[in-house]
């Protein structure tokens, strides 16, 4: 059969500009198509990643004069959201003008189309009225926001990530924001820093619970710190109002706006999924571990997989997927050495395993718990609230090798990086002992519970008559 192209990517963000533009650089025909030029970049540049992190920078800009006061500076007022999202806007722009069509198209050689893609066949997709064919066609068609559904819904604007950066002209007075997850955390901050009166509901009985008990107390107390109002085990009943919800344990509450962040569902509407055979279960496309939808030629990544929903998990995605074109050994889909990070102050980052991941899969690993309350870059810089912990394999065949951890402190998804690395490589911990950091350096405390761990070995009599023995023996 004679196709029109290689490879066929549906969907211009982070898995689809990744998996078309390798495709091109080993010299494949690749077509990347997109229902919109804006839509080139994704929800991370348009969306998510991007302009939450620059409303997170402005937000900081704001807490930093605030603490100021402390030492004689006077500051008053709330931020001009204007200016605000203008700067959020000019940053995305940035970074877009590397990513559209036309510049996409320039760097990798890549056929790209603005329009609507659909699948009209086993290896076919129509757009603009145009018949496309490829060997093989990758899915990268992303997610949406889910909504509240209770009584009265239709009454609110309920609004989203991707609502409130590009339609939102003015800030909220009273800013009522539902979720538990990283973007319910980190818009929380950023708009009680900028002067939103927040009122944070989580449904359950903690903050991030894909990450240590231990990480959501901290950074609860820190969103408190900031103003945030947080009511746990609460949840919207229904809406009296455009401004008024009652809650299920019987209160009412009012707002000025509602941010609805209670996860996302993968998009499967308007793509044509039953003309190419690919099904469709509990609101999910379904893939195998190989990333294979049920239609051997397609294939599903990034937030239409339907698992980790992180740009960087796109990333990964990729490079999965690509191993398993070109190589004839396929590798499954796994996340031991996965990392992601909640981009609030503090930071909340987690990297490897998890503790419920290493329980399942049996591994005999110790815990090591790291406060930060005497390290001195903490006491100097007021954040000895910080904590890290670390899980570290047991055993004498690969036993000492860093498995995972999680940390929480400013700029922790920096500091967790060197970690990783360890991990992903297979290294052992102690890797870390004679590394000579500067001081005093946050990461320092990266090494600590090496440093403790080795110092208690001296501890022990057999070792320290050994060394006093050497000792004697070389300097008679």
């Amino acid at each position: 059969m004679k196709y029109t192209h290689d490879l066929i990517v549906i969907g211009a963000g982070a898995a689809g500009l990744g998996a078309a533009g390798f495709g091109s650089t080993i010299g494949l025909k690749a077509a990347l198509i997109d229902k919109s030029a804006k839509n080139f970049g994704g929800d991370c540049l348009n969306y998510g990643c991007i302009p939450s992190k620059a409303l997170l920078h402005v937000a900081s800009q704001f807490a930093g004069a605030k603490a100021a006061t402390d030492f004689g500076l006077r500051v008053d007022g709330k931020a001009d959201f204007k200016k605000v999202m203008a700067y959020v806007h000019q940053q995305q722009d940035v970074i877009r003008a590397l990513e559209t069509p036309e510049q996409f198209a320039k760097n990798y050689g890549t056929d790209t189309i603005v329009g609507t893609a659909e699948l009209t066949g086993d290896r076919e997709v129509t757009v603009n009225g145009r018949k496309l064919t490829a060997r093989k066609i990758v899915l990268a068609t992303g997610s949406v926001p889910r909504q509240l559904d209770v009584p009265g819904a239709d009454l609110v604007k309920q609004w989203d990530n991707e609502s409130i950066f590009w339609e939102l002209e003015e800030l909220p007075e009273k800013l009522l924001i539902v979720g538990g997850g990283p973007i319910s955390c980190e818009l929380s901050q950023a708009f009680a820093r900028l002067g939103s009166q927040v009122t944070l509901l989580v449904r359950g009985e903690r903050i991030l619970d894909k990450d240590p008990d231990i990480m959501g107390n901290i950074l609860a107390e820190r969103l408190r710190h900031d103003g945030v109002d947080i009511q746990f085990e609460t949840e919207v009943a229904s809406f009296t109002s455009a401004t008024q919800a009652e809650l299920k344990h019987g209160k009412s509450l009012e707002f000025s706006h509602i941010l609805v962040a209670i996860g996302r569902s993968v998009r499967t509407k308007g793509i044509g999924l039953e003309n190419a055979g690919v099904e469709v279960k509990d609101g999910k496309i379904v893939a195998d571990a190989y990333y294979r939808t049920t239609n051997k030629n397609i294939f599903a990544i990034g937030d239409a997989y339907g698992r980790e929903m992180f740009s960087h998990g796109a990333e990964k995605h990729n490079t999965d997927l690509w191993i398993n074109l070109l190589s004839p050994v396929d590798i499954k889909h796994k996340l031991n050495k996965f990392t992601w990070v909640t981009f609030t102050d503090p930071e909340i980052a987690q990297f490897g395993l998890t503790k419920e991941q290493l329980d399942e899969q049996g591994i005999n690993y110790e815990t090591i718990e790291q406060p930060l309350e005497h390290d001195d870059r903490a006491v100097a810089a007021d954040f000895q609230y910080g904590h890290l912990i670390l899980y570290v394999k047991k055993g004498l065949f690969g036993g000492g090798k860093l498995l995972g951890g999680c940390m929480a402190a400013p700029a922790a998804g920096e500091m967790i990086q060197e970690l990783h690395l360890l991990q992903t490589l297979g290294k052992k911990y102690s890797k870390l002992t004679n590394k000579i950091y500067a001081y005093p350096v946050a990461s320092r405390i990266n090494q600590k519970a090496a440093r403790d761990r080795a110092a208690g070995q001296l501890e022990s009599p057999v070792v320290a008559r050994g060394l006093r023995a050497a000792f004697r023996l070389q300097h008679r």
